[in-house]
């Protein structure tokens, strides 16, 4: 690490990741999230709340994976900078100890940088500390099946109007407007 510290940007950066299938071992690189601005990319909340962050699904056999890596998490409405590891890492890395070390390393990362700074062990620590709890997750939940409900209703109301739109072929098979 270098001597001098520098201001951190606070823009979400994501990054590849190579994930191997532990069923099929096919290998992919799905996007992943290494900084995420809550007020720039909401939706990364909502992923967060129904724990639907850095998944990824194997191109080949489909079986879903969850790619457990830290990320670091940015609210603007409270100022503050969260890096979020994975929650094996709390009592497989040495627990308090572990957790100071990251908060140290967070703090000097982040001196130059007007934000307040925390280090939680997994994505359930983040909703119960910083995103309000069950109650956001519930909150998220309907959300999220409303916009599900308006995208269907949006599918179903475009393939109505296509379906009107085209012309109907009479029981021969062939459309008398192309016909001479």
């Amino acid at each position: 690490m270098s001597d001098t510290v520098e201001e951190q940007t606070l823009e979400t950066r994501l990054m590849e990741f190579e994930v191997v299938c532990r069923r099929c071992q096919s290998k992919w690189q799905p996007p992943i999230a290494r900084f995420v601005n809550a007020g720039t990319d909401p939706d990364a909340r909502l992923g967060i709340l129904l724990n639907t962050m850095h998944q990824s699904y194997c191109p080949h056999c489909k079986l879903k994976q969850y790619i457990d890596t830290t990320f670091e998490y940015y609210d603007p409405e409270q100022n503050i900078v969260v890096q979020v590891r994975p929650a094996w890492e709390y009592k497989a890395g040495g627990g308090e100890n572990y957790y100071f070390k990251r908060f140290e390393d967070l703090i000097m990362r982040y001196s130059k940088t007007d934000v307040r700074v925390d280090v939680v062990f997994g994505l359930q620590e983040l909703i119960d500390k910083y995103l309000g709890g069950e109650a956001a997750v519930a909150a998220a939940q309907e959300e999220w099946n409303a916009r599900r409900a308006a995208a269907v209703k949006r599918y179903e109301e475009r393939t109505l109007a296509r379906e009107a739109f085209e012309p109907e072929t009479p029981e021969g098979g062939e459309d008398p407007s192309t016909t001479a």
